[in-house]
C-alpha cells in the first residue's frame, strides 16, 4: 500500500524512474494541463459535449511563451506545469515530445507557425 514514512514520520512518494526523462515530464506536464483545461471547459456548461486537444493548446501556449515579458512567461508555464520541471530546456524537449507524438508509424501530423506583428 502507502509509502514508507521516513525518520519524521512522514511518507515519502517512491521516486519513478519515467519520470526523471524530461520528454516524459514534460508529457506530464501537457496531461495535467489538459486536466485543468477539461474541468474548465466542462464546469462551463456541465450538459455539453467538451472536444479539446491540450497537445494543441499547450504547443500554442508555449510557442506564445517565447516573445511574452517575463511575468506573462511565468503565468504561462505555471498554467503548463513547466515550473515543475527542472530541465531548463523546454523548447527542446517540447521539440522532442512532438517529434515523438508525430513519428511516422504514429500517422499524427502537427503544424504550427509563429506570426510576429508590431
Amino acid at each position: 500500500g502507502s509509502p514508507d514514512p521516513d525518520s519524521t514520520g512522514v511518507p515519502v512518494e517512491e521516486e519513478d524512474p519515467f519520470f526523471k526523462v524530461p520528454v516524459n515530464k514534460l508529457a506530464a506536464a501537457v496531461s495535467n494541463f489538459g486536466y485543468d483545461l477539461y474541468r474548465v471547459q466542462s464546469s462551463m456548461s456541465p450538459t455539453a459535449n467538451v472536444l479539446l486537444s491540450p497537445l494543441s493548446v499547450a504547443t500554442a501556449l508555449s510557442a506564445l511563451s517565447l516573445g511574452a515579458e517575463q511575468r506573462t512567461e511565468s503565468i504561462i508555464h505555471r498554467a503548463l506545469y513547466y515550473d515543475l520541471i527542472s530541465s531548463p530546456d523546454i523548447h527542446g524537449t517540447y521539440k522532442e515530445l512532438l517529434d515523438t507524438v508525430t513519428a511516422p508509424q504514429k500517422n499524427l501530423r502537427s503544424a504550427s507557425r509563429i506570426i510576429f506583428e508590431r
